[in-house]
């Protein structure tokens, strides 16, 4: 074997990614993005089979004109990255 060759177990990447404490990482960070975009926008968390995940939506007419004219997410999303 190569010593520059990597061998990935998929089994332990998968506990990984679908582990309570990565679904808490992005909850937090999609909270937090929610807060930032400000009224209009919701999280909501939606862990997948394969990785933790959630997203940002719009609960309003006005929050979507607001994200529609002003990026307010991509606005919000850069305010949270660490």
């Amino acid at each position: 074997m190569n010593p520059n060759d990597v061998k990935l177990n998929l089994g332990t990447i998968n506990q990984l990614m679908t582990s309570a404490q990565a679904q808490a990482i992005v909850d937090s960070v999609g909270r937090q993005m929610a807060a930032n975009a400000g009224d209009g926008f919701e999280y909501v968390a939606r862990p997948h089979r394969w990785m933790a995940r959630g997203y940002v939506q719009t609960i309003s007419a006005r929050a979507r004109r607001r994200q529609a004219r002003d990026a307010v997410l991509e606005r919000a999303l850069g305010a949270v990255r660490k």
